[in-house]
């Protein structure tokens, strides 16, 4: 699910296709198509206008996993390095 921030609250938040009724602590709550479902970060979801949500929120990028990065370069240096050894055989 793709995530998005609010100055500086970060929730994760989908587009929602069709009508929907949803409880909240607040009570019963409709969303519409085109409307955003967000989860807190405490788990709690709600729907928001798309216009609300499109103004306060925006979407960041996925952390990169740096242990799988560096595993990656390891690797890749290591076959450019038998290549080289290989070669001046």
């Amino acid at each position: 699910m793709p995530k998005y921030r609010q100055k500086p609250k970060v929730v994760e938040a989908i587009k929602i296709t069709r009508l929907m009724t949803i409880e909240t602590a607040e009570g019963r709550v409709t969303g519409n198509p085109g409307d955003y479902l967000i989860t807190d970060t405490n788990g709690e979801q709600y729907p928001l206008e798309s216009h609300i949500f499109e103004k306060n929120y925006e979407p960041i990028k996925d952390r990169i996993n740096i242990k799988l990065f560096i595993r990656k370069s390891l690797r890749k240096v290591k076959v450019k390095s038998k290549e080289i050894i290989d070669k001046s055989k």
